[in-house]
């Protein structure tokens, strides 16, 4: 589960307004979409949908999955023509099974599942929902590497590789964000992409 179901609408409203100027949405769009082959795609965690509208837009059969029905709510008011196919549920259980071409978990959103057992459930709940040349493509702050010593709040690079070996993943890219700057040990956040193990 993620910790959004308490995110009601005025959160909702809000939600957009704390993320103009975080990311540079047009490279995003093309990062994801240059790797969402088949071209369908599934946005777990998908909130307002600031990311999959305009992966939509850019050609993307996109479907979305989140627990909050304010965000959904939301999502839905910027959305009039239904480009983006949601559901309410949560991100450890998507309540939708076909193969896409990628699934995404985007910003901050992995972090809001509560312990390493939900971050494997995560794993493998996306690893069961991508085509056979799909791609896993999962985003994250990283906590500071003097900390790394002790328990994190949010997965390391290695943790993320550990959860996705389990699931038969490997990892193919990694960079310290969607413009493709190298990642460092001491990148403030990385963007990993995983494929099946062939």
């Amino acid at each position: 589960m993620s910790s959004r179901t308490g995110h009601g609408e005025a959160f909702a409203r809000a939600y957009d307004r704390l993320h103009v100027g975080r990311d540079d949405i047009p490279t995003l769009v093309d990062f994801v979409r240059t790797r969402t082959d088949p071209a369908v795609l599934l946005e777990l965690g998908v909130g307002t949908g600031r990311l999959a509208i305009p992966l939509a837009k850019a050609g993307v059969r996109a479907y979305g999955v989140d627990d909050s029905p304010a965000m959904l709510a939301r999502l839905r008011s910027k959305d009039p023509d239904g480009l983006v196919t949601v559901f309410q549920g949560c991100m450890t259980e998507p309540p939708i099974t076909a193969p896409f071409g990628c699934v995404l978990i985007a910003g901050d959103t992995f972090a809001l599942l509560p312990d390493r057992a939900a971050w494997a459930k995560c794993f493998g709940a996306a690893a069961q929902r991508l085509s056979a040349d799909g791609r896993l493509i999962i985003e994250g702050a990283l906590p500071d590497p003097a900390s790394w010593g002790g328990p994190a709040r949010v997965p390391r690079p290695e943790e993320l590789d550990l959860l996705a070996g389990n699931v038969a993943l490997r990892l193919t890219e990694r960079y310290e964000d969607y413009a493709q700057r190298p990642f460092t040990p001491y990148s403030p956040k990385c963007v990993s992409v995983y494929q099946r193990v062939l």
